[in-house]
């Protein structure tokens, strides 16, 4: 039966009501507003993407990006600073850390990435200065891989060698450590720990044998799911690497099954949707086929596809046992039992989750039930209504959606006492994100050609809108898919419901097969923020900032006046005062400083004599931090059990195979690009014999005392100053302003022009009511490149790409 409009009925509910029962219900419904509102302050952070022209590079490449912050926790004034920091993913060491302006919520920034660094897997973690509950309001992780020329003198590995000795009862671990270029590691001091937390069941401390080789024994009898990790620290010299790695259990289930009913539970006697997801022990995602059983008798065949999931539906019967069961390698492996269903239960089923300007669901109950309905978005109830539900008649309502905000929202069912009991997570207005025109003047270019380009942002019925958006044209290969983020993506879905399996297309918001088997599984909640009843504590209301501090002492002892101190950073020159004990606040303004620019400070007393500078730097602090964010490693494996078309009871030929999911090695890399030198201030030598060129990226360190072009004339290089800090001369960690992409001059047929990417914007402009044109060139390079586009505009966030091919003239 279909219902009318929530918000009508809800108006007609009150109006024949008795005035103590409408009292009631507004005080419940002020009630669940409070506990959301609870809900959403312990549990708010900002928003903020980083787009970054690329995900792989090369050692000493450079690095370009632009932040948005797309939500704040406080008063957008309130963040200033964005600290930066590259963190290797083997072993958490920061590589390089920075800080950025921002202003008015965005942030543009760029950084030359060391000589000196490895290749591997790594990734940029960002936050901003605002604090709440005593850590950074947000973080923003982008994975990036980089390809170096450098050798790594020392690659360990860590494997499983014997599962389990007969003779001793051990199983042992082989660490073998090489270089990267195939050579033993010998000699080496190893660290070892197995077992995690407080539960260790063994230490020791070994060296590498001549072949870069450690046997590590563990006691079988004593490993299980709590201490079945070996950590180890390799030592040589002045390098040190740390590695971890999970022993395999005896009769250990090698898949993880999981189950997620519609709506919260399983519910006897009524159709049931149940979301499925399989995945490994390592969690990557399974595709798979199965059966479910009833009583150990199979009732249904089921699949997951390459992300993991699926779904299937089911009436359960009282008193069943359901379980299911995977086909591997002609047999059924595995007896994985779903949730015991409610003798008396509620259920919420979406006709679909994807939902325009209305959603469609069903209301079921196995019992006959007065409930209330909520839409909400975790922080504000949009829409609010009663409904009575019979246990033989399913009860159909359709909810116009015009106060609902676009995004994931939620509906939830709770009983007569309002408790939930049932809840679904939906996407409202999925038909009105925005996307781009990309208008190009040709199919295809050639070399050191120009490009003209015409942009606008539509959404419903092609309305189109303002916006601001960062562009980068780069060469295909240095775009991994593995680890490709887009700002529509993360706004709508990550942020909430991360970590998600990746999609093989690459763009998750535009696959509405993927999103609604993400929807099911990965949006599925079990009423967490009903138990929000507590009021905020003192520091879960408190909203602070990290304060770049310094004091000032004299002959050891406090200050007993105000001492006057400058800040200089090129043209940028600052002055202030201490407070009379001489503690003071290095304000953001006096840290601003371009590329290769040095901050430092002064005291204004001749007499410095004595006097001692202390400075708390909070960089150190979020460092600490970012490096322990806990994260997912992207991956695009996939573990597959092919699908079948025989009957259930002819299993024969099905075999379990792993298949790795790769692009095509491209080569075209152009390392030729790095630079070979860049000394400590991040100055290099081009091969022009220009200091800091920005037109190359090859050079050597520059030699102090030499002689080299600078802004069009000649000059002599005075060396990279490494000074000890002195009480009236203290160099500050400076917060950087943007350097403008440099413009190859085509004119110039002797100066090759292979840089990756060949054009960066920070922020363009797109005005509705106009022409959005851009003009910009290729290179020397050839093949495809990807041109990138995302930003935010009136109707909120927008992604966009398009393959550019470049050919020879």
């Amino acid at each position: 039966m279909q219902k009318k409009n929530p918000k009508v009925i809800f108006l007609i509910v009150l109006l024949i009501c008795s005035s103590a029962k409408l009292n009631a219900q507004i005080k419940a419904i002020d009630s669940l507003a409070n506990q959301l509102g609870t809900y959403a302050l312990k549990n708010k952070t900002a928003e903020l993407f980083i787009h970054f022209d690329k995900n792989i590079y090369t050692n000493n490449d450079r690095v370009w990006f632009t932040g948005y912050l797309l939500k704040t926790a406080t008063d957008l004034e309130r963040y200033t600073t964005l600290y930066l920091s590259l963190i290797s993913n083997q072993d958490s060491s920061v590589i390089l850390h920075k800080k950025f302006l921002i202003e008015k919520g965005f942030v543009f920034g760029n950084m030359i990435l060391p000589d000196s660094i490895f290749s591997g897997n790594y990734r940029f973690v960002a936050s901003t200065n605002v604090k709440f509950k005593s850590k950074p309001d947000v973080e923003f992780i982008q994975q990036v891989s980089i390809k170096s020329t450098i050798i790594d003198p020392m690659v360990p590995n860590l494997s499983l060698f014997n599962r389990n000795s007969d003779q001793t009862g051990n199983g042992t671990v082989l660490l073998k450590v090489l270089s990267s270029d195939n050579r033993f590691v010998s000699d080496a001091d190893v660290s070892y720990t197995i077992g995690r937390n407080n539960n260790i069941i063994k230490t020791g401390k070994a060296k590498t044998s001549i072949i870069g080789e450690l046997m590590i024994d563990y006691p079988v009898d004593k490993i299980h799911a709590e201490n079945n990790e070996v950590s180890a620290v390799i030592k040589k010299k002045n390098e040190f690497r740390q590695i971890k790695f999970t022993i395999p259990i005896e009769n250990f289930q090698p898949y993880r099954v999981n189950f997620y009913p519609e709506g919260g539970y399983l519910i006897e006697g009524i159709k049931n949707k149940i979301g499925l997801e399989i995945k490994n022990v390592e969690g990557i995602p399974i595709q798979a086929s199965a059966v479910l059983c009833v009583n150990d008798r199979i009732l249904d065949t089921l699949n997951t596809n390459s992300t993991g999931l699926g779904s299937f539906s089911m009436i359960p019967a009282q008193g069943s046992k359901y379980t299911i069961k995977l086909l591997k390698n002609s047999e059924l492996v595995g007896n994985y039992q779903l949730p015991k269903p409610l003798s008396k239960g509620t259920n919420v089923k979406l006709t679909r989750a994807l939902a325009t300007n209305e959603l469609r669901f069903i209301a079921e109950s196995n019992f006959k039930n007065k409930v209330h309905v909520v839409v909400h978005d975790f922080q504000n109830i949009f829409l609010f209504s009663d409904l009575n539900l019979d246990p033989k008649i399913p009860t159909r309502v359709i909810l116009k959606l015009e106060s609902v905000p676009k995004g994931l929202n939620a509906i939830t069912i709770l009983d007569s006492l309002y408790n939930p009991i049932a809840e679904r997570i939906f996407f409202a207005h999925y038909d009105e994100i925005s996307r781009f025109q990309i208008n190009l003047d040709k199919e295809s270019y050639s070399t050191r050609d120009s490009i003209n380009l015409n942009l606008k942002i539509l959404g419903k019925d092609d309305t189109a809108f303002n916006g601001l958006v960062s562009i980068a044209l780069v060469q295909k290969n240095r775009l991994a898919l593995v680890n490709k983020k887009n700002i529509v993506d993360y706004a709508y879905l990550e942020n909430e419901l991360n970590p998600l399996p990746q999609n093989l297309l690459g763009v998750k918001y535009d696959d509405e097969k993927y999103l609604e088997d993400i929807l099911l599984i990965k949006g599925w909640r079990k009423f967490k923020w009903p138990e929000e009843k507590e009021s905020l504590s003192n520091e879960e209301k408190e909203v602070s900032e990290y304060e770049y501090v310094g004091k000032i002492t004299r002959n050891k002892k406090p200050l007993s006046k105000v001492v006057s101190v400058q800040t200089f950073a090129g043209y940028n020159i600052n002055s202030f005062n201490t407070d009379s004990t001489g503690r003071f606040l290095l304000p953001t303004q006096a840290l601003l400083a371009e590329d290769n620019t040095k901050v430092w400070l002064t005291l204004s007393d001749q007499k410095y004599a004595g006097y001692t500078i202390k400075l708390t730097d909070p960089s150190d602090e979020i460092k600490s931090i970012q490096k322990n964010i806990r994260f997912q490693q992207n991956t695009l494996d996939v573990n597959v059990i092919p699908k079948f078309s025989e009957q259930i009871t002819s299993v024969a030929g099905i075999k379990l195979n792993e298949v790795n999911i790769k692009k095509t090695k491209d080569t075209q890399f152009g390392f030729n690009n790095a630079v070979l030198g860049v000394n400590s201030c991040g100055d290099y030598v081009c091969v022009a014999n220009i200091l800091n060129c920005q037109n190359h990226m090859v050079g050597t360190m520059p030699v102090k005392g030499k002689s080299y072009y600078s802004n069009g004339r000649m000059i002599v290089y005075a060396g990279c100053s490494e000074n000890e800090d002195k009480p009236n001369f203290v160099f500050l960690n400076k917060i950087n302003v943007a350097k403008e992409f440099y413009m190859a001059d085509l004119t110039n047929k002797n100066e090759p022009i292979n840089f990756p990417t060949l054009y960066w914007n920070y922020q363009f402009q797109i005005n509705k009511a106009g022409q959005n044109s851009l003009k910009f060139t290729t290179g020397d390079l050839i093949g495809d490149f990807d041109l990138i586009i995302q930003g935010i505009s009136e109707n909120g966030v927008v992604y966009g790409e398009k393959t550019i091919q470049i050919n020879k003239p």
